[in-house]
């Protein structure tokens, strides 16, 4: 055990429980965080250089920081485990690091059984989509192997361990010229490292070498070590596919490629390669097995990944856990590690929400019935949250109950004309429409509110924002209603009247104090006034009357975005996508920060998803062609961009990256 006392914390905060692993110069304990509520486990890893000298711990020193740095930065990733602390005590070096209940892969290649090409794909896919972002940061893992794969128990999604063996490439130490930093050693583990890795030369194709082996692996049930070469020095798979299997040629293409003897043949990085994988067709990816990653619906809050290996008990840690626990330790304990420093998606299911609200005289989603939700509007808010703008798909809003407002038979009538129509389909604004008019003064009250909140209805249609505000004025005057406080405070909204939108959601508060939309709506509000804090309240209130509110959860990622803190808004729009698919600013707005946080790849996934929803959302096409220039895809590039440029002429950052992708195309 480290030399503390055993009543004492380590690092005073870290109670140790049990060793998981151990090496020659380092171990790995089961611990529990005693600062944290409910003391959450976590995983130690030690390291305690053989040599006390001071030369040696400087050395030592100096690499766990830069290491630690790299394993922060890519901690940000949720399928990379998230580093919690570094720390020395008494001249030895510690990492903790979040634990997840999960097995390595080599469980599930112990039968030595082929798996279905479906099911490689899937986990291949999975795999490419974290070292996108890996490459991304300019890091070189060079020690992907099964037991450095951990099959996390909650989704079913691979998370990437052991970065103890990261090389980050764009280190001052770096020679261009010989691929190595000033100190450098061969680390990896045989039969998964291609030759130039052996020869202390890692690049980024040599991960994909390291996946191509695994999926050789997984196609033929065969261990790399029992799989001979041929005379020019490939890998002889082809043969070691079972007669009872069917694998298609484009995937084994794809396979060789990864896993050419010359690196100069492979694909140049994960990008790279998974742009060939997601080119294959559909039916190559459908798994029958039962072993494919949950879909995201199944996805709870925020794993717990564990540093090294994830596992569910101590035991079953500790299995594969003795395979890889001096990789990081052993070598700055000798001295002589390879130092740098590190910088830094399927469709979900779940019921679309404007499907379900809008049954005429059935019950939705939300619990609510007829013209109850008829009286709201469909929104969205652009994704440049300072100029708010109508959109040629509908959002619906989820209005409350107006108590003893229309009698049962006017609902009915009035909830199928205000049916969400797609502005698509709808005519032009009539220029020569009537003037408001002015209700029957002889209806009944309930008949004259009516009326009037389908003539604003129709303004709405017409872009006759000031007529639709004077209809809703005229119908609140009437009859104090939340739902008809909110449809006005959203056109005010829209048309960046923000003090009287503000007053507009307050005084439907005071009607409604658990009004979720209006609070929803408000904290949108806030963002497009660059207050994310007091959104964040409102975003807070909103979700506390109704969990799960997709507009609230979408502003609450909105905020966090104002924030600077887009790994967190990104968890709040997986939220928003599992739970409304059709949602399109969700999707939208998850691949703004999938770009924020560098990984373009995925990025493009979830913008193509918003922009099936929305051919009009400016920032789906603009980010867009952000991430595919970032991916030195230049010609489509200038075409999202040509579209974002339609959108939003003269917009200073759609000319700037026009600019660039017409440079770099050029090249």
């Amino acid at each position: 055990m480290p030399r503390t006392s055993p009543d004492k914390p380590l690092g005073g905060r870290y109670k140790l429980l049990s060793q998981l692993g151990v090496g020659g110069f380092g171990r790995t304990f089961l611990a529990e965080d005693l600062h944290l509520p409910g003391h959450p486990r976590c995983v130690i890893k030690h390291l305690r250089p053989q040599s006390k000298s001071e030369e040696t711990l400087q050395m030592a020193r100096r690499c766990f920081d830069i290491e630690a740095q790299v394993l922060y930065q890519l901690g940000s990733h949720d399928q990379i485990p998230r580093l919690l602390a570094h720390f020395e005590e008494n001249q030895e070096f510690y990492l903790a690091q979040e634990f997840v209940e999960g097995d390595p892969l080599t469980r599930e290649l112990a039968d030595g059984k082929p798996w279905s090409q479906g099911r490689v794909v899937l986990l291949i896919k999975d795999i490419l989509q974290v070292l996108t972002f890996v490459h991304q940061q300019q890091v070189i893992h060079r020690d992907l192997k099964p037991s450095n794969l951990i099959r996390r128990r909650q989704d079913r999604k691979i998370v990437v361990i052991d970065f103890g063996a990261v090389k980050q490439v764009s280190t001052p130490n770096f020679d261009l010229e010989t691929g190595l930093t000033n100190i450098t050693i061969s680390i990896g583990t045989q039969g998964y490292m291609p030759n130039e890795q052996l020869a202390g030369k890692p690049k980024f194709c040599s991960d994909l070498y390291a996946v191509g082996v695994l999926a050789i692996q997984m196609l033929t049930g065969i261990h790399p070590r029992h799989i001979d070469e041929d005379p020019q020095g490939e890998i002889a798979w082809h043969d070691c596919i079972s007669p009872n299997s069917t694998v298609e040629p484009e995937l084994i293409a794809i396979i060789d490629r990864m896993v050419r003897y010359d690196f100069r043949q492979r694909y140049a990085d994960a990008t790279e390669a998974l742009m060939a994988l997601e080119a294959l067709p559909a039916q190559m990816t459908e798994d029958p097995a039962d072993h494919q990653p949950l879909p995201e619906t199944a996805r709870q809050s925020s794993p717990t990944s564990t540093a090294i290996q994830s596992a569910t008990s101590p035991q079953a840690y500790t299995n594969h856990q003795m395979e890889t626990a001096t990789s990081f330790s052993d070598q700055l304990a000798k001295g002589n590690m390879e130092y740098s420093r590190g910088r830094g998606v399927g469709q979900p299911d779940g019921e679309p929400v404007s499907t379900a609200v809008w049954q005429s005289g059935t019950q939705g989603r939300t619990g609510r019935t007829g013209l109850t939700q008829a009286v709201g509007r469909h929104y969205r808010l652009d994704g440049d949250t300072t100029h708010p703008t109508r959109s040629s798909w509908r959002r619906v809003l989820h209005p409350w109950s107006i108590v003893g407002l229309l009698s049962a038979g006017l609902v009915l009538l009035l909830a199928q004309t205000m049916l969400p129509r797609n502005s698509l389909n709808q005519p032009k604004a009539d220029k020569s429409a009537t003037a408001l008019i002015t209700p029957d003064k002889n209806a009944s009250p309930e008949q004259q509110v009516a009326s009037l909140v389908t003539q604003a209805q129709s303004f709405e249609r017409q872009k006759r924002y000031d007529d639709a505000l004077e209809a809703y004025a005229q119908a609140i005057k009437l009859q104090p209603d939340a739902a008809l406080l909110v449809a006005q405070a959203r056109i005010l909204q829209q048309q960046q009247q923000y003090d009287r939108a503000i007053k507009a959601y307050g005084q439907a508060i005071q009607l409604k104090p658990n009004a979720a939309e209006a609070y929803a709506g408000r904290c949108e509000l806030f963002n497009q006034l660059q207050r994310p804090e007091d959104a964040l309240v409102s975003c807070s209130d909103a979700l506390a009357y109704q969990p799960d509110y997709p507009e609230a959860l979408w502003s609450q990622g909105n905020a966090r975005m104002l924030q600077k803190r887009p790994y967190d808004a990104l968890k709040l729009y997986e939220d928003v996508t599992a739970n409304s698919p059709n949602f399109a600013p969700g999707w939208v707005k998850r691949g703004v920060a999938l770009q924020a946080l560098g990984r373009s790849a995925e990025a493009l996934v979830a913008l193509d998803r918003g922009i099936q929803l929305d051919r009009d959302s400016a920032e789906a096409w603009i980010t867009k062609g952000e991430a595919l220039l970032n991916l030195q895809r230049y010609d489509a590039a200038l075409t999202a961009l040509a579209k974002a440029n339609q959108l939003r002429p003269d917009d200073p950052k759609v000319l700037q990256l026009r600019q660039q992708a017409e440079n770099k195309a050029q090249k």
